[in-house]
């Protein structure tokens, strides 16, 4: 792109964020090119790994906030940007990894899978984790150039969960869900 450094800094507040948290990501750019650097885009990126048969990796975003102001050669700038990954923001996507179904009103995006070390990672079936992308869309030389814009990305991998469930909880809601509501067992 250049002889000259073009340096991108993205942070996050800390790793785990819950359902419903705004994610503040602070974004620093350092153009030290000749180019101008037109947008930073910064998303919210769910990575659904289903493993079967085969492992099939499934990515969508479901946030995304634009910075429209230019960054100039020889300039720096800062920002942040406030991220909010909804389930009702989404709910037109397809392939989107869910908590529960769809028309479950207390239904949430798909929690961050946490697997703990020495357990068998091909025995589960949808493996989730989330992570910030941010991009940089940087010019070519003028609008009659023949280059197509660059782009300078980074990553960072945080985990959504919910407050104050435990696994224990979990799973006696699943096993409530399998016991008939009049307390009454068949024989």
């Amino acid at each position: 792109m250049s002889s000259k450094p073009l340096h991108l800094r993205a942070r996050l507040s800390k790793e785990v964020f819950y359902h419903g948290e705004p994610i503040p990501v602070t974004v620093t750019v350092t153009n030290n090119t000749e180019k101008t650097v037109k947008k930073i885009r910064v998303l919210v990126e769910q990575v659904a790994n289903v493993v079967l048969y085969s492992s099939d990796y499934y990515t969508k975003a479901v946030a995304m906030e634009e910075v429209q102001e230019k960054v100039q050669p020889n300039s720096t700038i800062t920002k942040t940007l406030i991220l909010l990954p909804l389930l009702a923001n989404n709910r037109e996507k397809r392939g989107i990894a869910l908590d529960g179904k769809l028309k479950d009103e207390d239904t949430n995006l798909a929690s961050s899978t946490t697997i703990k070390d020495g357990i068998d990672k091909t025995v589960l079936g949808i493996l989730v984790a989330y992570k910030v992308k941010v991009k940089l869309i940087v010019s070519g030389y003028d609008a009659f150039s023949s280059l197509p814009k660059s782009e300078v990305s980074t990553e960072l991998p945080f985990r959504l969960m919910h407050p104050n469930r435990s696994l224990l909880h979990i799973m006696m809601l699943a096993m409530n869900a399998l016991i008939p509501a009049t307390g009454e067992t068949s024989k």
